[in-house]
């Protein structure tokens, strides 16, 4: 019987596995220049064409290449009207921003420099709203910001970080004269105070948001499920936050 089942193993075919374009792709041999310290974020084979879709990062920064053996392309990749890359890089960084929420979501009230609820609104129904108070870009939208909070009966709570020059004072006044989410509408700061808890808040807030976080750009709208949106177009960010609220 052992016999029977050594010589029936012995005539099982073997199964190879599957091979993809993606596998005799050498980024470094098509692409000398490439810096030896970039790291592969993602590959997959694109059934439509004999190319093999590969996100890299190098620097910290994302970049998209279509290469099978002989060639690489660099660049964005479109399909019937639709870019390929800009849905790839999107998702990657959701899941990225989803990972780190998980890790440091907990500590976005710790600083938040004051918060702002509509009439009729929950207390449990909100958003976080990251801004320097030096951003020509947040400062455009602010009071457009609160029309969509009032309308959305969201609340809002205001985070604020030292991304451009000469905002640290502002941002330390705004903490240690106890300011509220009214005197942000109308940029209203205070006398420049430099107290203890300011400072300790600014370099709080900026190791928490551009250090933990990874947010390069202000204002950024984060929702209680770990979304993130970044930008001045209210349209889409009254659409984000509709579709992302609790």
């Amino acid at each position: 019987m052992v016999a029977l089942l050594l010589l029936v193993f012995l005539f099982i075919p073997e199964y190879s596995v599957a091979h993809t374009v993606c596998d005799n792709v050498s980024l470094s041999k098509i692409m000398p220049y490439m810096p030896p310290d970039y790291r592969v974020v993602s590959k997959k084979p694109l059934s439509s064409v004999d190319l093999c879709d590969i996100l890299i990062e190098v620097n910290g920064k994302l970049i998209p290449v279509y290469a099978n053996s002989k060639v690489a392309i660099v660049g964005s990749l479109f399909e019937n009207g639709t870019s390929l890359t800009d849905k790839e890089v999107n998702d990657y960084l959701a899941c990225q921003f989803k990972r780190k929420f998980k890790l440091y979501g907990k500590n976005l009230d710790s600083v938040v420099a004051c918060s702002y609820f509509p009439k009729g609104s929950k207390r449990d129904r909100f958003f976080y709203l990251i801004v320097d108070p030096n951003s020509p870009y947040a400062n455009s939208i602010k009071n457009d910001v609160k029309r969509i909070s009032d309308k959305l009966k969201m609340g809002v709570k205001l985070i604020l970080v030292n991304e451009y020059r000469g905002s640290e004072d502002k941002i330390s006044s705004f903490i240690c004269n106890n300011k509220g989410f009214e005197d942000y509408l109308v940029n209203s700061y205070g006398k420049v105070n430099t107290c203890k808890k300011g400072l300790d808040y600014v370099k709080k807030s900026s190791d928490l948001i551009f250090g933990k976080f990874n947010i390069t750009y202000t204002p950024t709208f984060i929702t209680q499920s770990g979304k993130k949106e970044s930008g001045i177009n209210t349209h889409l960010i009254r659409r984000f936050l509709e579709n992302n609220g609790k």
